[in-house]
C-alpha cells in the first residue's frame, strides 16, 4: 500500500500549490521518495511538483481518463515510493458542471482512499473557519478531513485558531506566518504561476520553502495520516510498451513552449528518438519525421521569437517541403503571421495566415471535446478527442483553411470548430493527453 495525502482547500488560490511544494521538497530532503499527482488537467503546477520532487508529476483526470484510467496511472506512477502526494484542483468539491462530483478533488479522493489535509487561508479570518472546516467534512463524510495547514497567519490568530480548529475534529498540522517574501516569489499571471520553465530563481524558492513554509508544517504527523490510507485494489495494468516505429520526433522546448505532458515526451522516446529544439536560441529545425509545438506563452517571448528570424524561416522550409507538425495553444499562436499584445504587433512564423489578439480576459478555458468529421495527420474521421483549453488569445484567419474537428464543447478558434489542417501541418487551441488518445503514434504511423 503505498501511503498517500490529497492537498486541498475550499477554494482555488488558497496556496495548495505553495504547501504542495513544501511537503514534497521536505520529504524528499529527508530522503523519502516522493510520487506527485495533479487532479484536473495543468501544465504549471505540475512543472513545480517535478522541480521539487526531481520526479515527473502525473495528472489524475477523472474527466478525460474516467476514474479507472487515474486508479490505473496513479498505482502505476507510485509504485515502489515511500508516500504519495495529490494536490487538488480549485476547492475541494468544485466539479466540471457545478452539479455533480465529476472532475472535482473530492471525487478523486475517494477514489484512491486517500486523506484530505486543508489549507486555509487564515487571513483576516478567524473563527468562522470552523464554519468552513465544518461544512467541508459535514458535505460528504465519505471524504475523510483529518488535518489542515493554516497559511497567511499572525501570531494571534495562530493563537485562537490552534486552540479552536480541533473542535471540529481536525488536527492542525501546520501554520504557515504571513510572509512578503512567500508572497513575492508566488506571484500569479493570468494562467496561475509562472512556469518554471521561465523562472531562474531556483534558490530563491528553495530559500523561501526551506526557510518560511516547510519549518511551520508537521511533515512526520503527515506521513503517519498518509500511511492511514486504506488499501486500493489492484487492477491489471496494461505493461505492453508501444512498438518501436524508428521516428524522430523533435520537440520545440523553451520558455516560450513548455506545455508538455511528461508521457508525451516519454512515449516519442518509446517510439523512436526524440529531438529537443528552441524557437528562442536555436537557428535551424533539426532533422525530423514529426515536429511538435506545445503549448506556452509565446506572448510573454513575443519579441525574441521574432527577433530569431533563422529559425523561423527554417520552419517554414520545414513546412513547405512537406514536413509534419503538430501545435497545439501557443504552438498554433507561433505558426500565424503575428501576435498583437496591446499596440504592439510581433511578426511569427506566417504558415497560416492569420492574426493572433492577446485579450485581457479569458476566450476559451475548460474542457473541450468533439468529433474529427475531416482530413488531417494526427486522427482518422469518426475519432472522438476530449481535451481542454486555456488561452486568453483569438485567432483572426485570413485564408481559407480545413477546419477538422467539430466541438461539442469549447471555443477552439471559434465558431464551434477546432483544428486546422493545412498541409501537413494540424494546428488547434486543444491540448490532448497522450492517455486520451495518441497524437504523435498516428503521426509517426504516417511518415
Amino acid at each position: 500500500m503505498v501511503p498517500r495525502i490529497v492537498v486541498s482547500a475550499f477554494k482555488g488560490m488558497s496556496g495548495k500549490t505553495l504547501i504542495s511544494l513544501a511537503v514534497m521538497r521536505g520529504l524528499r530532503r529527508r530522503g523519502l521518495r516522493v510520487a506527485p499527482f495533479k487532479i484536473g488537467p495543468d501544465y504549471i503546477d505540475p512543472s513545480y511538483h517535478r522541480w521539487a520532487s526531481q520526479v515527473p508529476s502525473r495528472n489524475l483526470d477523472v474527466v478525460l481518463m474516467g476514474e479507472e484510467g487515474v486508479l490505473h496511472r496513479f498505482l502505476r506512477y507510485s509504485a515502489g515510493v515511500d508516500v504519495a502526494v495529490v494536490e487538488g484542483v480549485l476547492g475541494l468539491y468544485d466539479s466540471v458542471d457545478g452539479v455533480s462530483e465529476l472532475g472535482s478533488t473530492a471525487q478523486v479522493a475517494k477514489l484512491l482512499k486517500a486523506p484530505v489535509v486543508l489549507v486555509l487561508n487564515a487571513d483576516r479570518i478567524n473563527r468562522t473557519l470552523r464554519a468552513v472546516v465544518r461544512g467541508l467534512r459535514a458535505f460528504d463524510p465519505a471524504v475523510k478531513i483529518p488535518g489542515v495547514i493554516l497559511t497567511n497567519v499572525t501570531p494571534r490568530q495562530a493563537e485562537k485558531l490552534v486552540k479552536a480548529l480541533p473542535e471540529e475534529g481536525v488536527e492542525v498540522l501546520g501554520v504557515v506566518p504571513k510572509s512578503r517574501a512567500v508572497a513575492e516569489a508566488f506571484s500569479y499571471r493570468h494562467l496561475g504561476l509562472v512556469p518554471m520553465a521561465e523562472r531562474s530563481d531556483a534558490p530563491t524558492l528553495e530559500e523561501v520553502l526551506d526557510n518560511y513554509v516547510e519549518p511551520y508544517i508537521d511533515l512526520e504527523r503527515l506521513v503517519e495520516i498518509a500511511k492511514s490510507a486504506e488499501e486500493l485494489g489492484a487492477p491489471d495494468l496494461p505493461s505492453d510498451p508501444p512498438p518501436r516505429l524508428g521516428c524522430r520526433v523533435g520537440v520545440v522546448m523553451d520558455g516560450a513552449f513548455n506545455f508538455y505532458y511528461p508521457e508525451l515526451l516519454e512515449e516519442a522516446e518509446a517510439l523512436g528518438e526524440v529531438v529537443y529544439t528552441s524557437a528562442v536560441r536555436d537557428s535551424a529545425v533539426p532533422d525530423v519525421d514529426v515536429l511538435i509545438i506545445g503549448g506556452g506563452f509565446p506572448e510573454v517571448l513575443a519579441e525574441r521569437l521574432e527577433r530569431n528570424k533563422a529559425f523561423r524561416k527554417s520552419l517554414l522550409t520545414y513546412i513547405e517541403r512537406g514536413g509534419r507538425l503538430y501545435a497545439e495553444c501557443g504552438g498554433f499562436m507561433y505558426l500565424t503571421s503575428s501576435i498583437v499584445i496591446d499596440r504592439s504587433e510581433y511578426e511569427m512564423v506566417g504558415a497560416i495566415d492569420g492574426v493572433t489578439y492577446m485579450l485581457e480576459k479569458p476566450v476559451g478555458k475548460g474542457y473541450v471535446w468533439g468529433e474529427v468529421v475531416g482530413e488531417t495527420p494526427i486522427a482518422p474521421p469518426g475519432t472522438r478527442l476530449k481535451g481542454h483549453e486555456f488561452h486568453y488569445s483569438k485567432i483572426a484567419l485570413r485564408e481559407k483553411v480545413r477546419l477538422a474537428i467539430r466541438l461539442e464543447r469549447g471555443v477552439g478558434v471559434g465558431g464551434g470548430w477546432d483544428g486546422v489542417v493545412k498541409g501537413n501541418i494540424h494546428a488547434q487551441y486543444m491540448h490532448i493527453h497522450p492517455d486520451t488518445y495518441s497524437v504523435i503514434r498516428q503521426l509517426c504511423r504516417s511518415t
